[in-house]
């Protein structure tokens, strides 16, 4: 497969990412952001053949996605990121663990492999056992650089991956608050939108973690009592949770195997477009991004349906776990 390599300088992406940071930018811009985006892919297909090859024969899914468009604009113009050149997590591989255990002896296992990529961060700035976020969110990620083993991926040195840990309670939380805020048009998940809704998945990460993984979550202090009381009192109020139970799951035709397209029209419908290669696969995203940019649509890949159903359950509108284990956390 004719991967696509970085086709400009990082000055180049730096100065382009800089002037859509202060919104002042054009199509050239955008041209080198989607340049720099599709270029990431070799990266993320060296890493997550590694990863599944050491996942075999074990429940844990793992998927890949490229950062959407719309999202690393975001990040660029909120502050969330300065740099376009440097940003982290353009390329996402996600491995789902059945607990936290499993977890941190396989993260263990990486930091101890001999591969020749550079971990880049300190094993605990990004680790949210530890210290979770005040949003609530729970996991573990590690940034890598990649480093060219041979001749052949020399041209895609020094790009950047994120590899994102999480357990399957600590997953389904996740899921809910991105589903969720697809529906309410919120953004709890910056911590940002209605301050009910930001209190409420706060609320149900403490519930969760406390139950299902004897840790805490952002909210340590307070009693199970006050837990259930407060979060009883916003859903009389809010029917956060009843919505996430009504929403009926959606299937997505087709095959999800190799490289796909999960497509959210603005009416909630989701569209599944499978490419038979990368390159096919950049080339119908942006096509579909340019003529319908209000649409919520990513780039994934899995070794298998059920690690895409998985790993990108808000897409399939599938908050049934999460349902399950609040109930038994309330």
């Amino acid at each position: 497969m004719a991967w696509p390599a970085p086709a400009d300088s990082k000055t180049a992406v730096r100065r382009a990412g800089d002037r859509i940071r202060k919104k002042d930018f054009d199509q050239s811009d955008l041209d080198t952001l989607n340049r720099w985006r599709a270029a990431h892919g070799y990266i993320i297909n060296t890493f997550q053949a590694n990863l599944r090859t050491r996942t075999k024969n074990t429940p844990i899914p793992v998927a890949q996605r490229l950062k959407r468009a719309m999202t690393i604009i975001d990040k660029l113009q909120n502050g969330r990121a300065l740099d376009l050149s440097s940003m982290q997590d353009i390329a996402g591989v996600r491995l789902v663990f059945p607990d936290i255990e499993s977890l941190i002896e396989f993260r263990g296992r990486s930091h101890q492999s001999r591969a020749q990529h550079q971990l880049v961060n300190d094993p605990a700035k990004y680790d949210y056992l530890a210290a979770p976020k005040s949003s609530g969110y729970r996991g573990i990620h590690d940034i890598y650089r990649y480093k060219a083993g041979t001749l052949t991926g020399a041209k895609w040195d020094g790009l950047l991956i994120e590899i994102q840990y999480r357990t399957m309670v600590q997953h389904a939380w996740a899921t809910a608050v991105e589903l969720s805020d697809a529906l309410t048009a919120n953004r709890t998940k910056f911590s940002q939108g209605a301050p009910d809704n930001q209190r409420f998945f706060h609320l149900c990460s403490e519930l969760l973690a406390r139950r299902y993984e004897a840790s805490v979550s952002c909210l340590p202090s307070a009693s199970h009592q006050e837990l259930v009381d407060e979060w009883t009192d916003i859903e009389q109020r809010c029917h956060f949770f009843q919505q996430l139970k009504s929403v009926g799951k959606q299937g997505g035709d087709g095959d999800l195997r190799g490289f796909v397209i999960l497509i959210v029209q603005p009416e909630g419908e989701l569209l599944v477009e499978p490419q038979r290669s990368y390159r096919g696969a950049i080339h119908r995203l942006l096509a579909l991004e340019a003529e319908h940019p209000d649409w919520d649509m990513v780039l994934v890949s899995g070794d298998k349906d059920e690690s895409l159903r998985s790993a990108f359950r808000n897409y399939f509108r599938n908050a049934s776990e999460f349902v399950g284990l609040m109930e038994g956390a309330l």
